[in-house]
Order: structure tokens, then C-alpha cells, then sequence
């Protein structure tokens, strides 16, 4: 179960508990009615009935079945209960190795998917007949169905920013200094669908088959040449390597099934038939680039970093559910993803922690020197999980979901995998894996800093930080924070960090991780509304972007701009705040790459959604004045297209997909534009 999935069964939950439930469907009358049933041939089927993801006891029966066979869709029922939970704990336990295990051979691979497969359809098998149950004992005119349809429709309702100056002689003696876009760790650079290099713009256009390469130069835009990737292909984002004169596409592939392709893609229809892939141009010439090779893998796209000259291309690959028993063990290409139509070797598949499904996490590096092969590959057997790179790791993050009745109660369990693997010339090691409690809220809630990981997680109905070393082991925690509330954004600098919790007020707490053993809270600021999104604002302050609220209503009223003081971390205050009243959401709550935050230049930008379409703004600050507008212009591009600015230096570029406007930095005025 996801956190969405999560956030909506929380919602039902909270609406049925007015629910009056039938005696005939009390969870002991339930038990009852299931031991009188399979006694004999299923002992522990009423404990299993129990364990049912935290809906409603008014849905009890029927749901312990649907709980089941979802499970075995999504490959996440492998943890739910089975006919021998307890044989299944000790193995849980007897598998909880800090080291990351490597398949020792495809046959162990194949054995592990296998299990998996036969415990599915024994899954599918007792789903069918605890439903049958239910529809035997629950007639239509019964009470209870009554209060089931209600909940059911219940549910339905319920559903930085771095600057850079190119050396002289680098890419065109035109170049200027330029924004790059805003990634998550400094150092590791990030696809969007914008780059620049100082002089050309380039950019994924509306029907994502297409790149445009736009010359700025003369203070005029100029489309000099398109790359097209053919129609088969959906370009998820672009890379360029400035230094090295690449321009890197991440593609998406898919055939409908039964197209004449290679084997290793068509795997059962157009869901699984795809694959991701790297196109690679040279563009020293801009206005003339050539390809220079493909690396294509197994799985829907994931995401992808570049560093130190290596594209790290991640996917997930599912095998399909219908395709499982056709697996051969001595045709690993039946159960294993490809690179480059190869499956890839046993000793670079990484086994997980406990049996976790049939989804594979493939990581591939491409030398951006030869971008026509890989250069190493790892496959992770998870459940599928997030990604949070570091400048010498990548941190691949899972959490498990489980909850059943306890004492009457829903009792949820959240559980963080991570696991460690180094990167360092292309080269992939597998290096550690530990757990901790609760849940990751996104990327800048887990960083890397002098030798620790150190995690903000939301467990429960409360909070809390975690410090974890190289190891995977937890060397520090604080628990039990900001009860009732959960991690909306945060920011971890150094030996400070910083995250804000929300549920009727804004608590920005202050940690100190000076001591990585014992980190302790020393400032906590509560003000109205939320920030969503924390950026580093030179020294000794922290911009933060969400949603204001009222405080008599407490329902947001307006985008809310706040500028931190945080030179004394144990004494945060709120400098000054900006409230958009018109403005009632931005793409940066969740695209931090939504975001120009450049405080060398005083830059603030972001586009925001008002009544009359979506506007881009422009912010400066000073400490007396706090914020100031400097520019409010409506966007005419395709609203289904993720918007940016960029600027080269001193034009700001408002890009959304096939529209482009340029504006003075100087006198905030239009001086150009273009449709593509």
C-alpha cells in the first residue's frame, strides 16, 4: 500500500467510525461464523481475517479477501497473512542481514519468484472463498450491507538552486552566466525539461517525441533544430552535459502487445512491454548534432542522476502476473530485466531483506564518453521504493505497510527499508541495508553528511528523526514528535536540520546533529499555515514556500512566501512573510524543480495557479522591505506542461512546453517570445 492508498483508507476509517455495526458482523461473530467454516481446513483463517489494511469493521469480511487479492496484484501481499504467519516472522527475523546478499545464481532467483508465485495463488484461492463466505451469510437486505455500501462510497469521495559561469571558450564565446536546474544535492545534476548552457535553450516540447535547441543570442529566439526520437518513444526528461557536449534524452518505450519486437521487451502486453532508454547527441554544433548510442532496460522509468560524467538511469521492472508461470530456470531472460537485450548477471541482482514480490529496481550507469553501452548494472528485488542520491551513493528507500485489529483497534505498522549502494566512476557496489520506523514524507527528508544518513520519518500518529551510519545501524533517534502531525517539508544543511510539521499550526523544528549519536531538538517556531517547500537563502536563512492558513477557519487562503532567521538554529523566527491571497496552489509543493531560488541574484520564482490560469511570479527580498513582486505575467503555454524559469543573464526564460517568454531582470517587461 502506498501513502496515498494509506492517506484514503485513514479517511475511510475516520468516517466509519460512526458507523453502528451489526451484531451478526461483530468481528467475534465473524470469527465464529470462519471457524465453524473451514475448521478443518484452514486454522488460521480468522486470524488472517483480522489483518485487513485498517478499513472499517462494518467491512470486515468482505474486505479480507479484496485485502488479499490486491496483494497479489501489486506484488505487497506477499508480507500479508499467510497460513503460517508465525514461520513467516522467523524468517523475516532470520533475514535481517546488514550486508546486502547477491543472488548466488539464477536458480536461486528463480526459486524466490517462484515461492512467490505459489503463495499468490494460494492468496487468490482463500480471497475467493472467504468472499463466498461472506456473500453466503450476508444477504442484500441485511443492515449491515447497508452500512458496507455507505463506507464504500465514503472511500470513493475520500479518493538549490546553483549559478554557473562557463570558462572562456566553453560552449560559445556568447555565454553568460545561467541558472541550472534545481536538484536535490549539489553536485548531482537532475533531468528536467529545460536546460540551457548560456547561450541555447533546450527544450522537451508538448508532444514529448521532440526536442527544440532555441539560440538566445542578440536578445532574440530562434528555433535552429529539432531531435526527434520517432513516435514509439515518450521522452521523460532531458540531460546536458555542458562539458562534455551531450545532450542526453530519457526515453520511455512501449509496443502494444504483439508487435514484432525484441523478446526481452515484449513480456505481456503494453504495461510490460516497455522499456527505458537513453538516446545520447553529440552538440558541439548545435545547429547540427548527431547521435552517438543507446542504452535501453527493463521497466517503466523510474528516475535518473548524472555525475561525474556517468547518466545513472533507474527503472522498475514487474514481471507480468499472467507471464509468471512461464518462467523457465534455465531461460533467466523469463525472470530477470535486460540491458541491452542481456539479462542481467546473477552476482549484480540484489537479493531483498523477506520475500518481497516480483518488482525489480534496475540501476544502470552510462559512461557519457562511449553512451553507447552500459557500464554497470544492478537489478534490486523490492516492492518498489524511492531514490535519494548522494555525491558517493544512492540510497534506495522502501516502506511497508501493515495494520489489523488489536483490542478492538486498527494498529498501523510502517517500516523503512534502506539500502546503500556506492557509485564512483560508473562502478555500482552494494554496499549495506537497515531499518527504521515509519515513513520517508520525500527526498529532502533523508540526507547524507559527514559519514551519516539521517532521516526525518513520520511513524504513527507522531514523528521522528533518525541518525543512521554507513553501516545501515541507527546511532541516534529522537521519537515521539509533534503528535497528531505529520512532515510536510524539510531541510537538513549540515550540522543543523530543519522540518516542518502541520495540523493546525506551523511548527518548524530546529535539530542539532553535531553529536550524530545524540541529535537533539533545540528551536521549535510555530506560526500559521505551512511551508511545503524549504530552500537555503544565503547565510543564515531559510525561504520557505506553502500555503497560508486562517486561523479561525483553518482553511488556506493564499500561496504564503516566509523568510526564516535561522543564524541562531535554537532560536528560529519568521523574518517576514508575502500571502498570495489569489493564489491558491504551486507546482512546488510537489516538483522542487517548480522552483528558481537563486540568493546571489535575489531570485525568487515559481508559477502559481490563480482563477485565471496560471501566473509566474518574481520575488526579491531585503530584510526591511522582506518580500517584494517585481513581476506577475500570465502563462500561455500548454497548461498540462510542467512550467520553468530559467535565466541567462539578465533574461529570465518562462518556458511551458511549446511556448517560450522572455523577460528583462532589469525592467520586468516582456522582450520576447516564441511558439515552437
Amino acid at each position: 500500500m502506498n501513502r496515498q492508498e494509506q492517506e484514503i483508507v485513514e479517511k475511510l476509517k475516520a468516517q466509519t467510525d460512526q458507523i453502528k455495526v451489526p451484531e451478526r458482523l461483530a468481528p467475534e461473530q465473524i470469527e465464529q461464523l470462519l471457524e465453524e467454516k473451514g475448521k478443518k481446513n484452514c486454522k488460521d483463517k480468522s486470524k488472517r481475517l483480522y489483518r485487513i489494511g485498517g478499513l472499517a469493521a462494518a467491512c470486515i469480511a468482505l474486505v479480507a479477501g479484496m485485502a488479499v487479492y490486491m496483494g497479489s496484484r501489486d506484488g505487497t501481499g506477499f508480507d500479508r497473512d499467510s497460513a503460517t504467519p508465525q514461520a513467516k516472522t522467523e524468517n523475516m527475523e532470520a533475514s535481517d542481514e546488514k550486508r546486502i546478499a547477491s543472488a548466488a545464481d539464477y536458480g536461486e532467483v528463480y526459486d524466490y519468484l517462484d515461492a512467490y508465485r505459489q503463495e499468490m495463488e494460494r492468496e487468490q484461492s482463500r480471497a475467493r472463498a472467504d468472499i463466498a463466505l461472506y456473500e453466503e451469510k450476508v444477504t442484500e437486505e441485511s443492515a449491515a450491507d447497508s452500512a458496507v455500501g455507505g463506507a464504500m462510497q465514503d472511500m470513493g469521495a475520500a479518493s538549490g538552486n546553483s549559478t554557473a559561469l562557463l570558462a572562456e571558450g566553453e560552449a560559445s564565446e556568447y555565454a553568460e552566466e545561467y541558472s541550472e536546474t534545481n536538484v536535490r544535492q549539489k553536485g548531482v545534476d537532475e533531468g528536467d525539461v529545460v536546460k540551457t548552457d548560456g547561450t541555447y535553450l533546450y527544450v522537451l516540447k508538448d508532444n514529448r517525441s521532440e526536442v527544440s535547441i532555441v539560440d538566445t543570442r542578440g536578445g532574440a529566439l530562434k528555433e535552429v533544430e529539432t531531435i526527434s526520437v520517432g513516435g514509439e518513444e515518450w521522452i521523460e526528461e532531458i540531460y546536458l552535459d555542458v562539458q562534455g557536449k551531450n545532450l542526453v534524452l530519457v526515453c520511455s518505450k512501449y509496443e502494444d502487445e504483439g508487435a514484432d519486437i525484441s523478446p526481452q521487451y515484449a513480456r505481456g502486453g503494453y504495461w510490460y512491454a516497455g522499456c527505458t532508454e537513453t538516446v545520447s547527441y553529440d552538440v558541439s554544433d548545435p545547429e547540427n548534432v548527431a547521435e552517438t548510442g543507446r542504452v535501453a532496460q527493463s521497466g517503466i522509468y523510474s528516475s535518473s542522476r548524472m555525475a561525474d560524467g556517468y547518466l545513472y538511469l533507474f527503472s522498475n521492472y514487474s514481471i507480468p502476473w499472467d507471464l509468471m508461470g512461464n518462467m523457465e530456470r534455465d531461460k533467466p531472460e523469463t525472470y530477470v530485466p535486460l540491458v541491452n537485450g542481456e539479462a542481467v548477471l546473477e552476482k549484480d541482482i540484489c537479493m531483498p531483506l523477506i520475500p518481497a514480490g516480483r518488482e525489480y529496481t534496475v540501476v544502470t550507469s552510462v559512461d557519457m564518453e562511449r553512451p553507447d553501452r552500459a557500464a554497470d548494472s544492478k537489478a534490486i528485488l523490492s516492492q518498489g521504493g524511492t531514490l535519494y542520491v548522494s555525491n558517493e551513493n544512492i540510497y534506495y528507500y522502501e516502506t511497508r505497510w501493515s495494520s489489523g485489529f488489536s483490542g478492538g483497534l486498527v494498529k498501523d505498522i510502517e517500516q523503512t527499508t534502506i539500502r546503500r549502494i556506492s557509485y564512483k566512476g560508473g562502478k555500482l557496489d552494494p554496499q549495506s541495508q537497515g531499518k527504521i520506523s515509519g515513513y520517508i514524507h520525500d527526498t529532502f527528508s533523508i540526507d547524507e553528511y559527514n559519514g551519516y544518513l539521517r532521516a526525518v520519518t513520520t511513524e504513527g500518529e507522531s514523528n521522528a528523526v533518525y541518525v543512521l551510519d554507513m553501516d545501515m545501524e541507527t546511532v541516534g533517534a529522537i521519537k515521539g514528535l509533534a503528535k497528531e502531525e505529520r512532515v510536510y517539508s524539510a531541510r537538513l544543511m549540515g550540522d543543523t536540520g530543519y522540518f516542518v510539521t502541520f495540523k493546525e499550526t506551523d511548527p518548524l523544528f530546529s535539530v542539532d546533529f553535531s553529536d550524530p549519536e545524540n541529535p537533539e531538538i533545540i528551536g521549535e517556531l510555530k506560526i500559521p499555515g505551512f511551508s511545503e517547500y524549504l530552500h537555503p537563502y544565503g547565510e543564515g536563512r531559510l525561504l520557505g514556500i506553502g500555503m497560508n492558513v486562517d486561523e479561525e477557519t483553518m482553511v488556506t487562503d493564499g500561496v504564503k512566501l516566509t523568510m526564516f532567521d535561522v543564524s541562531d538554529p535554537s532560536d528560529v523566527k519568521e523574518e517576514n512573510t508575502y500571502i498570495l491571497k489569489n493564489v491558491y496552489g504551486t507546482d512546488v509543493s510537489y516538483d522542487y524543480k517548480a522552483a528558481l531560488v537563486d540568493a546571489g541574484r535575489n531570485i525568487t520564482g515559481f508559477a502559481g495557479y490563480t482563477e485565471g490560469g496560471q501566473h509566474y511570479f518574481v520575488f526579491e527580498y531585503d530584510e526591511i522591505n522582506g518580500f517584494s513582486c517585481k513581476m506577475e505575467e500570465e502563462i500561455n503555454g500548454n497548461a498540462s506542461s510542467s512550467v520553468r524559469g530559467v535565466y541567462i543573464g539578465d533574461t529570465l526564460y518562462v518556458v511551458q512546453g511549446n511556448v517560450i517568454e522572455a523577460y528583462s531582470l532589469k525592467e520586468f517587461r516582456k522582450v520576447d517570445d516564441i511558439i515552437l
